[in-house]
């Protein structure tokens, strides 16, 4: 490619004189000009002619750029760069970092479109129903809300700046300025291949300045693992995130309404660490689309990183906040509170039975409850929860490939169905001032269903179910955490470490029941062959 720039439009063009026209006014084109053309473009393998005036984009041909308003600015730059150079999925290249530093200058309202097609898209059509639409939207602690758009298509792309509601302070100018490499990090992340969430940077904002944010995303995607559509929300209470695509759909919500639970760093991530080898195992089990789990995973993991400002928001205090000691603490997750799905599209893939269908769905939560009349009397409950459902075929050897079709002679294969469910809660009580209770129990359940077909009739049908549940009551070991933390020598605080560490291994999700060691208060199913 050889581009030889000229300082007369942001967009390569070619006519000195036809730099840019507008919706609004038209610029005829100056013959006597053309001789000697401003820019000369050469895209792909073969020349153009000195006197074309054309584009060659993508492979295509396309007339002169109509822009919504005249094209001297940074942002209009970005544009025309990206829409020239650039592929359809690089289109938003930069352009959402530049819009939310625009406020470091101005904070007035602004709207941009560029069309390349004779007889392309209308500029409102491109704001508001573009195949790629991206949009921001900030409410500020002042009231002011400021939106943010881009919109893109094979013929052209838009963006648009509004503000709303009153001024902006400097404060809120200078937060927006800061999340502008966050937004085209979320922005660019919808773009990569494979796509990813990348929404981590979006939550690092303070609610004293900014009291919320919402991003949404459509993306016309037809690959597998593509993230289509794209919703997520932040606030000082909450955060959440809604996600869909070939592969399926992800929704994770987390609450932060109560950050007396959580716990220190080492302690969230030691729960993450946990929660994603089971969301992997799961995976396995089920046999999950991999681009779903991983952006399950991502979307979890995110929502529940970086916490951020936890102190009570001006006009959002909790009343009669109770605090909690380190014995309390050890039995909780150290997370917030949350609720997590992915679900896989059915599909019914044996034309000889169609009512089999290939499922997938799992789903993860935390809920905890901190209450009492006044600190020296409080009750605290937790409850984290896991389940899988999932149904697939297999061959009847792993070295066979499946290959199922009307004919009897394919129909070799065995038709699984899991359900399995986890489930831990711990129960913490206090009367003037004294534990009286601190119990944590585990449990898990499995059941696989399997199904054989030799020659497309059932050979056999059988069902494994299993079930385990432990009962741990964890009075006496949080009493030595208290005795050991009113000492100072080293050997207690080294027996207060460990003694915290062991009742933190039995407040865990368990993985499966055979996680559970046989002991009192278990119950065990032997697998029985299915009625």
């Amino acid at each position: 490619m050889i581009v030889t720039p000229t300082a007369v439009s942001p967009l390569v063009t070619s006519s000195a004189t036809t730099a840019w026209r507008t919706n609004s006014q038209p610029v005829p084109v100056d013959t006597a000009a053309t001789a000697t053309p401003a820019v000369s473009v050469i895209l792909g393998q073969s020349a153009m002619p000195a006197d074309a005036r054309t584009y060659a984009i993508s492979g295509r041909t396309a007339a002169a750029p109509t822009w919504e308003r005249q094209p001297d600015d940074a942002i209009s730059s970005l544009m025309a760069g990206n829409l020239v150079h650039g592929p359809s999925g690089t289109r938003f290249n930069g352009l959402g970092a530049a819009m939310l530093k625009r406020f470091g200058a101005d904070a007035d309202d602004f709207s941009q479109s560029v069309t390349l097609a004779a007889q392309g898209t209308s500029a409102s059509a491109l704001h508001t129903d573009a195949d790629n639409q991206i949009k921001l939207s900030i409410r500020t602690a002042s009231g002011a809300t400021v939106e943010l758009g881009l919109g893109s298509q094979d013929d052209g792309m838009a963006v648009q700046i509004k503000v709303s509601g009153g001024e902006l302070t400097e404060a809120e100018r200078k937060a927006l300025v800061q999340l502008s490499d966050a937004f085209q990090e979320a922005i660019d992340g919808l773009s990569a291949f494979p796509p990813r969430m990348a929404l981590g940077g979006l939550m690092k904002f303070d609610p004293a300045v900014l009291s919320s944010i919402d991003f949404k995303a459509g993306i016309k995607a037809d690959d597998k693992g593509a993230i289509n559509t794209l919703e997520f929300h932040a606030d000082a209470k909450s955060r959440s995130v809604n996600a869909s695509g070939p592969s399926g759909a992800v929704k994770v919500d987390v609450d932060l309404s109560n950050p007396a639970i959580l716990g220190n760093a080492t302690q969230q991530a030691q729960a993450m660490a946990r929660y994603l080898q089971q969301v992997d195992a799961a995976g396995s089990r089920g046999r999950g689309d991999k681009a779903l789990v991983s952006m399950f995973k991502d979307a979890f993991s995110q929502m529940n990183s970086d916490y951020g400002v936890t102190a009570p928001v001006a006009g959002r205090e909790a009343p009669g906040v109770i605090a909690l000691n380190a014995g309390d603490h050890s039995l909780l997750s150290g997370l917030a509170d949350f609720n997590a799905s992915m679900v896989q599209p059915p599909v019914s893939s044996n034309p000889m039975r169609p009512e089999e269908v290939d499922t997938f769905s799992y789903k993860l939560s935390q809920s905890t409850s901190v209450t009492g009349k006044d600190p020296r009397n409080r009750n605290i409950h937790q409850d984290q929860q896991a389940q899988l459902s999932a149904s697939f075929r297999r061959p009847l050897t792993p070295e066979v490939s499946l290959v199922l079709t009307a004919a009897k002679e394919s129909q070799f294969y065995e038709y699984v169905r899991i359900d399995d469910q986890a489930r831990e809660s711990a129960d913490i009580t206090y009367e003037d001032g004294q534990r009286i209770g601190a119990t944590v129990e585990q449990s898990a359940s499995e059941s696989i269903r399997v199904q054989r077909y030799l020659m497309g009739k059932l050979a056999s049908d059988t069902t494994t179910p299993l079930e385990r549940k432990r009962v741990s009551d964890v009075r006496l070991l949080l009493s030595s955490v208290e005795k050991a933390e009113r000492s100072h020598e080293p050997e207690d605080a080294r027996r207060r470490d460990q003694a915290l560490a062991v009742a933190a291994s039995l407040a865990v999700l368990p993985d499966r029941p055979g996680a559970l060691p046989r002991g009192d208060g278990e119950t065990v199913y032997r697998p029985q062959p299915a009625a």
